[in-house]
């Protein structure tokens, strides 16, 4: 699957909803292409109090209810159709969910396609 298809789907989802009066889905969604050649797909969810959660952490979770946790490939889009980089937390969050994770590809821009290695030098568990 290309990246082109990828966007197009989290893209479409990328747009915020009001769930409650202080708690909304977000404007960033996720899509991730797992090593067995099926998307996952995350919206983030924000609140006042800060009990959110990133639309990565919600797209492991949908991955992990089905025995997955390699991603091959990553694209998070904001509302209007940006492309964003997932944030320092996810990278981690997605690094400790599985250490091949590391290879994975991520869109970050246009055509800009870049590792989580490359967005995440030096992991938590480095740091001994």
């Amino acid at each position: 699957m290309e990246f082109e298809e990828l966007y197009q789907m989290a893209n479409k989802l990328a747009k915020e909803e009001k769930v409650e009066e202080h708690t909304y889905i977000s404007e960033v969604a996720v899509a991730i292409l797992s090593s067995s050649g099926k998307v996952y797909m995350g919206r983030s969810i924000k609140t006042t109090c800060s009990l959110g959660l990133c639309a990565e952490n919600v797209a492991m979770s949908n991955m992990i209810l089905n025995g997955e946790t390699e991603i091959k490939k990553l694209v998070a889009v904001y509302e209007g159709g940006k492309i964003i980089s997932p944030c320092g937390k996810c990278r981690e969050f997605l690094y400790q969910m599985n250490h091949k994770n590391l290879q994975c590809e991520i869109m970050i821009g246009g055509n800009k396609i870049v590792t989580l290695k490359d967005l995440l030098p030096s992991t938590w568990s480095d740091m001994k």
